[in-house]
């Protein structure tokens, strides 16, 4: 392709400029209405010269390669008039054509460079075309006309819709008036048959025609259709994983980026994790997310490069948890467990706080102990994803190697040295104050569990009785029972302190100690309380007086 137009750069509304390149693959993420379908609708307007009130675009320039010569030499001379992609025009406008690509290049020749693969576009694209039409204005404009001329190209088509679905996609070249999909299984072809033959086409047109199927086959073939068909050097494709299962979804998201040819411009709103994951499943430099946050009337825009997105698909724990859905969330709520995850959720959408259309819009996600809420926390914030962690009152508590509390606040962008001197009074309080068990106690503890041991491998329940032995040995036991109430004097000064400032980052340490001191009357742990607590046909979540401390606390995270 000697001739090609593409975006060279976008100012958004927010101020920003990003400067892109001729093979990036370019993806608007977000929560809804945040503008992404908008951005898409405003590039094409751009293209068009259609001059309307820009929401998120300020401005946007093209660039062009090749002379106007190149682009005349380029076309094919076809029943006496130029073609060149989706253009057609006479030859006696060969000079007003190149005068056009010299100066106005995006407004005439719009149809040679910009493809908008929309919703209904996409519906369409593989209903039959009608023979009958296959003349000089037709032929270019149809896809499916494309197809029929090559083989090749029905084949690699017909193969990745197999993948996604199981069945084929045959062309009937001899159906009479229209050329139409067929989706099955293709005929055998018995002994002196073609695909021409009258026998075969019978045994064809025995499936079922491609137009007659549900939305989700027909967007998926849609889009393959109008993707390996379409010439154009800039292709807009507005969520693409629209009807589509998870898997196809996926899929669609590896096709295309396997599928981009060189010099080549993409632009996709998503709002799809599986499409993403597909995207970012192959080896592509040329990638750009970008996530718009949209404030009153400014559209806020965040990029995420190649690099970004290495650092979180090559990170197991990130690759393969729900993150990437934080993009698509005005919020996300980043939990140590996914038992809490289930808690706060439950008690958010059971409480009524005036603001209902925001509860539906926060995700929460687990990451497995607080060790690994400094890299979820680093991998969210590179997606420009608001975040509150929510952390049990040990998490205060430098016992670790690594000091867990240090390294979450610094992710969170606080200032260290704010808190490190009230963290000290916390430490040296605890350190003054005697635990549960004292050393004799322990062993005391401990010598009994292992006496009560017969077996020769030893229970793994026993493990965790003496796990719990030992945890009493430590005042932060007794503290994850009461939470901030056991301080006095200068901890609880230093204590409010922090939580004031932690809060202001989006860190809500639980007041209570952990999860399950919000509801003591239910003495199991973990997922047995989480359960016993939402399903007891005695506990009203709304109402109970033992959860009146809950449901305080996570008001305060949806006003956040």
């Amino acid at each position: 392709m000697n001739n090609y137009i593409y975006v060279d750069s976008i100012t958004f509304s927010d101020g920003k400029t990003y400067q892109l390149n001729e093979n990036d693959i370019i993806v608007f993420t977000g929560a809804n209405n945040v503008g992404k379908t908008h951005t898409l609708i405003e590039i094409s307007n751009a293209m068009k010269s259609i001059y309307t009130e820009n929401h998120v675009i300020k401005d946007i320039s093209f660039q062009k390669k090749g002379t106007s010569e190149d682009f005349i030499n380029n076309c094919t001379l076809k029943k006496g008039y130029y073609r060149y992609s989706n253009l057609i025009f006479p030859p006696e406008n060969v000079q007003y054509m190149k005068e056009c690509w010299d100066t106005q290049v995006t407004d005439v020749f719009t149809p040679g460079f910009l493809n908008f693969i929309s919703t209904e576009k996409r519906l369409s694209a593989g209903n039959p075309a009608d023979i009958t039409q296959m003349d000089l204005n037709y032929e270019e404009a149809s896809s499916i006309f494309k197809i029929y001329q090559n083989d090749n190209l029905e084949k690699t088509i017909s193969s990745y819709f197999k993948e996604a679905f199981g069945e084929s996609l045959i062309l009937n070249r001899v159906e009479g008036a229209v050329i139409p999909f067929y989706v099955g299984t293709p005929p055998l072809m018995k002994e002196g048959e073609d695909r021409m033959s009258v026998g075969y086409v019978e045994r064809l047109q025995q499936l079922p025609r491609l137009e007659t199927q549900g939305d989700g086959i027909r967007s998926f073939a849609g889009v393959l259709i109008d993707v390996f068909t379409g010439k154009q050097s800039i292709t807009l494709i507005d969520e693409p994983e629209a009807f589509l299962h998870p898997p196809q979804a996926k899929l669609l998201g590896k096709i295309l980026l396997n599928n981009i040819p060189e010099k080549k411009q993409l632009f996709i709103s998503t709002h799809s994790e599986d499409f993403l994951k597909g995207l970012l499943e192959v080896e592509n430099s040329n990638v750009k997310l970008f996530r718009i946050n949209r404030e009153q009337n400014i559209n806020k825009l965040s990029l995420l490069d190649n690099i970004g997105i290495k650092t979180i698909w090559n990170d197991p724990l990130l690759r393969y948890s729900n993150i990437l859905s934080g993009l698509f969330h005005s919020k996300v709520v980043l939990c140590e467990a996914d038992t809490d995850c289930l808690f706060y959720q439950a008690m958010v959408n059971a409480i009524d706080y005036g603001e209902k259309n925001i509860k539906n819009d926060i995700l929460y996600i687990h990451c497995g102990g607080k060790k690994r809420l400094k890299t979820v926390i680093k991998a969210l914030k590179a997606l420009d994803v608001k975040i509150v962690v929510i952390a049990d009152i040990d998490i205060l508590n430098n016992a670790e190697k690594d000091d867990t509390f240090e390294e979450v606040t610094k992710a969170l962008g606080i200032d260290w040295n704010r808190l490190k001197t009230k963290r000290e009074i916390i430490l040296e309080y605890v350190a003054s104050q005697r635990a549960q068990l004292d050393t004799s106690d322990v062993k005391k503890e401990i010598n009994k569990i292992l006496e009560s041991v017969n077996s020769d491998f030893f229970p793994n329940h026993k493990a965790k009785e003496i796990n719990a032995v030992v945890k009493k040995a430590s005042a932060w036991s007794k503290i994850k029972e009461v939470g901030y109430r056991f301080f006095r004097g200068d901890a609880i000064k230093a204590y409010e302190e922090i939580d004031s400032i932690c809060k202001s980052a989006g860190l809500y340490i639980v007041p209570v100690g952990e999860l399950e001191c919000f509801y003591k009357l239910n003495s199991d742990h973990g997922t047995k309380w989480v359960n016993a607590v939402l399903s007891s046909s005695n506990i009203d979540i709304k109402t109970d007086l033992h959860l009146e401390e809950a449901r305080t606390f996570v008001k305060e995270i949806i006003k956040y």
